[in-house]
């Protein structure tokens, strides 16, 4: 999670690609991990496990704080990922991947089914770490 907040903090994004031994490790990220101090917060505990509250509280330099908080994390049930979002979002994970087009429209097909799918097995081979 420092790491997640470190990369955050210093690029504004995070990638996959920034998920590596390298970019963990360079001086930077180093830095701003060691000024992290990530804990179970007793507010967002008290909250419950279903809803995955998050506080996030940034002590700048000048004194002022910066907080924010969350009641439901993204991607979970009650804050689904938006179909927009995920559009964007898979070309990088193609790329990422290695994958070609063919292969992540195929997968793409089978998610929009699968409410009506008989057999989850069948996603299995399309997320082969295989290029074809």
């Amino acid at each position: 999670m420092e790491f997640c907040l470190a990369i955050l903090l210093l690029q504004r994004k995070a990638d996959l690609g920034d998920f590596s031994e390298k970019v963990v490790q360079r001086p930077d990220v180093q830095e701003m991990i060691a000024r992290i101090n990530f804990y179970v917060d007793p507010e967002a505990e008290s909250a419950g496990f279903d809803k995955m509250t998050s506080i996030l509280k940034i002590h700048l330099k000048n004194g002022k704080i910066i907080a924010g908080q969350a009641a439901f994390a993204k991607g979970s049930p009650s804050n689904p990922m938006t179909s927009g979002r995920g559009r964007r979002k898979i070309p990088r994970l193609r790329r990422y991947a290695g994958w070609p087009s063919a292969k992540i429209e195929k997968i793409i097909a089978f998610v929009r089914s699968m409410e009506s799918a008989l057999r989850y097995q069948r996603l299995d081979p399309l997320l082969s770490t295989e290029k074809g």
